[in-house]
């Protein structure tokens, strides 16, 4: 025995009595015929109740007037992309609903999506490109979450990357300028192979990885707060001025504004590798795919003394290259 019932709707009605019982005999199936009378083009809800002797189920009901639907493919997999290099693929998307996608897509490091936000008519269709830069070698999970509109749920699409290092080589992992006299110099060349298919770009960092770049930044960015001193110096000159004049400049504000200013260009900071005694040349560059680079070492010493340091070759597609440089 079997009671369905539906509350009272102007739109879903049962099309058999409510709350009235129906026999379904074991092991056979009962129909329930629910009539729908929309007034307007939008979705609908409600619910149907079915009661037996040992449970209560309660089965939604959902009319569908219109959603967005975007045909992203269930996964995107990255096969073999260096580490340190920007590796992406571009997806041709379309509006395959019946509705306008006013849509958001966001995932995670290593992974990023552009654009992360628009609208997409019905039937139209848009390019979404899906980026991935590892920085160390390994396998990376992740999902690209799409969003289409508040009233609708989003979707899952997963993400597999897998970064590896090329075959990016120096010539030496060690120079030796040998004895050089005072006021003079002494040149050296380190050659980059690039051995790989793609262009690498180099950077010689007084860092070994990003990771301590980012530390260092974070070191720096302290020093930069105003001490409660300089604040409370600044405010005192505030009142004295506007004593004197009956008005005075936002000073703070601007103090606040240079700090920031600071800060930003901090942060853009690439923390290349500087020495006394130690000049590299060039700095940064690219090496096309199977090229190398010639790298020229000088030292010149200031006074009577054993000089060494440690420069390291940041090259896409490779882990850090350090190369020690001890000079007498």
């Amino acid at each position: 025995m079997v009671k369905v019932s539906m509350e009272s709707s102007p739109y879903f009605q049962l099309a058999c009595p409510s709350d009235v019982y129906h026999i379904v005999p074991p092991g056979a199936s009962a129909p329930v015929r629910i009539r729908f009378t929309p007034d307007e083009n939008k979705n609908y809800s409600h619910e149907i109740t079915c009661i037996t002797a040992k449970e209560k189920i309660v089965v939604p009901i959902r009319a569908i007037f219109a959603r967005a639907i975007l045909d992203f493919p269930a996964q995107v997999e990255f096969s073999e992309c260096p580490v340190k290099y920007t590796t992406q693929k571009i997806l041709l998307v379309r509006n395959v609903g019946n509705r306008t996608a006013h849509y958001q897509l966001s995932t995670q490091s290593p992974f990023s999506v552009v654009p992360t936000s628009g609208i997409l008519g019905a039937g139209d269709a848009m390019r979404v490109t899906v980026r991935f830069h590892a920085l160390t070698n390994g396998d990376y999970y992740g999902s690209l979450v799409v969003c289409c509109n508040p009233d609708e749920e989003s979707i899952q699409i997963k993400l597999h990357g897998d970064a590896v290092e090329l075959d990016i080589v120096l010539s030496t992992n060690s120079v030796e300028a040998g004895k050089t006299f005072i006021t003079k110099s002494h040149q050296t060349t380190v050659v980059i192979k690039n051995k790989s298919n793609i262009t690498a770009h180099f950077q010689w960092k007084a860092l070994p990885t990003d990771e301590d770049d980012n530390e260092e930044k974070r070191r720096q960015s302290l020093f930069l707060h105003p001490s409660d001193e300089d604040w409370l110096e600044n405010f005192m000159e505030e009142k004295e001025v506007e004593k004197e004049q009956g008005f005075c400049e936002d000073h703070t504000t601007l103090l606040r504004s240079r700090v920031q200013e600071i800060k930003a260009k901090a942060q853009k900071d690439p923390l290349l590798f500087s020495n006394d005694f130690f000049f590299i040349e060039p700095m940064e560059g690219e090496i096309g795919p199977h090229c190398s680079a010639k790298i020229k070492v000088t030292f010149e010493p200031l006074e009577a003394l054993e000089y060494g340091s440690v420069a390291y070759c940041n090259i896409s597609g490779a882990a850090p290259l350090p190369c020690f440089s001890p000079s007498q």
